[in-house]
């Protein structure tokens, strides 16, 4: 056994457990607090003050107030989260596309001050657990088909983004959109 393939092996089985797609920023914490707050604040509508929301992208009804780089780097870090799927979800009786979608994003306001977002993304996915899956494409034909979704904060920056651990990838119909 290489020296090279040993160390490969043993690093990944020491990582392997801290796989996460989240990432902090130098303002993670503070971030991760106002989340909690705003998550309280808008547990119903409409929202208590100080805080507010609004729908700046939804992937559904055509809807987007989002400058095409913020845009896209929003759909790259829902990209990024989505790749734990594969620790999670996937490793049970689902398989998916692949290919991320940007469904909805929620900026959230404190004082009429942008904060951060929370955005819901998916991929197209089916269950394979009553279906004769082989771990071909051409056997998904009779597994029921739907969608993995979830959703994750991501601060005004950029820099701090998780998972809403309320909310951890799900599968459903296509048309699932949680707000």
């Amino acid at each position: 056994m290489s020296m090279k393939f040993f160390a490969a092996v043993v690093l990944s089985i020491f990582m392997s457990p801290f796989a996460m797609a989240d990432k902090m920023g130098s303002q993670g914490d503070k971030f991760y607090e106002e989340a909690a707050h705003f998550t309280n604040a808008c547990a119903e509508e409409p929202c208590k003050a100080p805080y507010s929301a609004a729908v700046l992208f939804n992937q559904k009804n055509k809807l987007n107030k989002l400058v095409a780089p913020l845009k896209e780097q929003l759909k790259q870090i829902a990209f990024e989260q989505a790749q734990i799927w594969g620790d999670t979800i996937l490793g049970g009786d689902y398989a998916s596309s692949g290919s991320t979608r940007l469904d909805l994003v929620t900026g959230f306001y404190k004082n009429q001050k942008l904060v951060g977002y929370t955005i819901q993304y998916s991929e197209k996915a089916w269950y394979t657990g009553d279906c004769s899956y082989d771990g071909k494409r051409e056997s998904l034909k009779k597994c029921k088909e739907g969608r993995i979704t979830e959703v994750s904060y991501v601060s005004s920056d950029l820099k701090t983004y998780f998972t809403d651990e309320e909310r951890h990838a799900d599968f459903g119909p296509e048309d699932l959109l949680v707000n």
